[in-house]
């Protein structure tokens, strides 16, 4: 499989929940599951982004009809590289 295209935001190159899924080969949910698991130890700005869809309606709309994104996600989570390796690592924690 081909690396996923980056979403730039907020100066930061970023992946969604479904683009993880699908760059690690697992079903739907898996990368939301294991967000879920460490997000305690996760910083919000630094680590991944939420974006609200009351907020960014218009970004998550337009990230969905380019397939970046499932068409049931209300409120879209963007990991940062630095979050995915933390999420990868399994804890979230930090060195």
């Amino acid at each position: 499989m081909t690396a996923p295209s980056f979403i730039r935001y907020a100066n930061t190159d970023t992946l969604s929940l479904r683009q993880l899924d699908e760059l690690n080969g697992v079903p739907k949910g898996t990368s939301f599951r294991a967000f879920k698991a460490c997000r305690e130890e996760l910083v919000e700005g630094e680590d991944y982004f939420l974006l609200q869809a009351d907020r960014h309606e218009g970004l998550i709309n337009e990230l969905k009809a380019a397939n970046c994104t499932y068409a049931t996600t209300v409120n879209l989570i963007l990991l940062t590289r630095a979050g995915y390796q933390r999420m990868r690592a399994g804890s979230g924690k930090r060195p």
